[in-house]
């Protein structure tokens, strides 16, 4: 083998080591994702943009559930963006004597920030006049 064969060797077997640094780095650390990150990293790694994307990825801390064979990637499995579904209990609201729901009375400063949303809702047009007076009388008897 003479000496320019062995450069070349050398130099394609760093070549791969770096384009394939991030899907390295992923299966190495057991990423949920890693056979995505391989995707991405094989398919558009050629794209300076593609490679800074799966290796960002590989590296990005990942929740794991301390629970065994709880998922790790939402409702689907795919682990595709690695959301951690969250428990949600839906609880119907107390009725008052008369039947009637209860309402849960704002504090001073509870009031305020949500004048203010409603205030920044209607300066960006996502309500009008009328809604906006209707919502702050609410919120004004809640309190």
């Amino acid at each position: 083998m003479n000496d320019d064969a062995f450069w070349f060797l050398i130099g394609v077997i760093v070549f791969v080591a770096v384009y394939g640094l991030p899907s390295i780095i992923a299966f190495h650390r057991r990423h949920p994702n890693r056979w995505v990150i391989l995707a991405v990293n094989g398919l558009f790694g050629g794209t300076l943009v593609g490679w800074v994307v799966a290796l960002v990825w590989a590296l990005h801390a990942v929740h794991r559930p301390d629970t065994p064979g709880a998922s790790q990637g939402g409702e689907s499995g795919l682990n595709l963006l690695v959301n951690d579904t969250q428990r949600v209990a839906i609880v119907a609201a107390p009725y008052l004597e008369g039947g009637g729901l209860t309402r849960s009375a704002f504090s001073p400063a509870d009031a305020v920030r949500e004048l203010e949303r409603l205030a920044d809702l209607r300066t960006a047009g996502h309500i009008d006049e009328i809604e906006h007076r209707m919502l702050k009388a609410s919120i004004l008897r809640k309190m």
